[in-house]
């Protein structure tokens, strides 16, 4: 008889595919389990509890994320192009994969524009280290007063107000990008 291993990663995705299928509300531990085809205690032990699951599903959603933009964004002219380019694309991901939503808020937190709990600080991190690394390989940089880590969680909050402050108002994305551009980024990078 052969025992599959299973992994953490394994019980992620299946938490992935759950949270998918019938949200992250009607989703148990005991749910992600049969569809891990675990035991509850085999995903205590390797992910933790319901917040820890949810947390570790949705910021490896945005890693994963983030990781497929990278290339993209180092392609930008400058970094005040890649910068608005990362807050339309993350806004434009998170409107159309719920996983993302969820993480800038909404279904766990409701219509709140605060991020899940437990997740502002590791966003931020995530957030400042992609802006590392584009003020690193692009021309313009950051204002002298402004660091990586400001950059990071100011990016997160455009884009978590994007995604929270419902409007009658209707932008087209040329219209966004150059409101993203005047209020947003103009004022964090170098002149």
């Amino acid at each position: 008889m052969t025992v599959a291993i299973v992994t953490a990663d394994d019980i992620l995705d299946a938490a992935q595919r759950r949270f998918a299928a019938a949200g992250v509300r009607r989703s148990t531990i005991e749910d992600v389990a049969a569809e891990a085809g675990v035991s509850r205690i085999t995903v205590y032990r390797h992910v933790g509890n319901r917040d820890e699951l949810v947390r570790a599903v949705l910021l490896r959603v945005t890693d994963r994320f983030l990781q497929r933009q990278l290339p993209k964004l180092l392609a930008a002219p400058d970094l005040a192009s890649a910068l608005r380019d990362l807050v339309l694309a993350t806004v434009r991901a998170a409107r159309r994969d719920d996983s993302l939503l969820l993480l800038y808020g909404s279904e766990e937190t409701g219509a709140s524009g605060r991020p899940l709990p437990g997740t502002t600080e590791p966003l931020i991190d995530r957030f400042a280290s992609v802006v590392t690394t584009l003020a690193a390989e692009l021309p313009g940089g950051l204002s002298d007063d402004v660091s990586a880590a400001d950059a990071g969680e100011w990016v997160l909050r455009i884009i978590i107000s994007l995604l929270t402050l419902e409007t009658s108002r209707v932008r087209n994305d040329s219209e966004m990008a150059r409101l993203v551009d005047t209020f947003a980024i103009a004022p964090i990078v170098a002149r």
